[in-house]
């Protein structure tokens, strides 16, 4: 008898793509290190979440299990995949800046 891994969907790791909010420190060029380890964590976290979908589907978990797994990947995949190009330049532009600053 298959049995689903779990009874409910975790509706707080939606709220999760919030750290999205994180950008404003970006604009202004702090915590570089922590910024990037959370992009780099949402990221992998994305790809851990639409694996374990795939292997929901094959092990033929009810459809909610598939589904939010999905969902769940495909948000943070989307919040934080799309965004890393944009973080990075946005810190590249801010290291250009203080550049500028420290010559004057």
């Amino acid at each position: 008898m298959t049995e689903p891994w779990f009874s409910e969907v975790p509706r707080g790791l939606a709220f999760l793509s919030l750290l999205a909010l994180l950008a404003v420190p970006v604009e202004q060029g702090r915590f570089k290190s922590a910024v990037m380890a959370i992009w780099i964590a949402a990221i992998t976290a994305a790809g851990v979440l639409i694996t374990a979908a795939v292997v929901a589907l094959l092990v033929n978990q009810p459809a909610y299990v598939v589904r939010s797994l999905t969902i769940g990947g495909l948000v943070f995949a989307v919040a934080f995949g799309g965004t890393l190009p944009s973080v990075k330049r946005a810190y590249r532009e801010a290291e250009v800046r203080k550049t500028i600053a420290a010559d004057l």
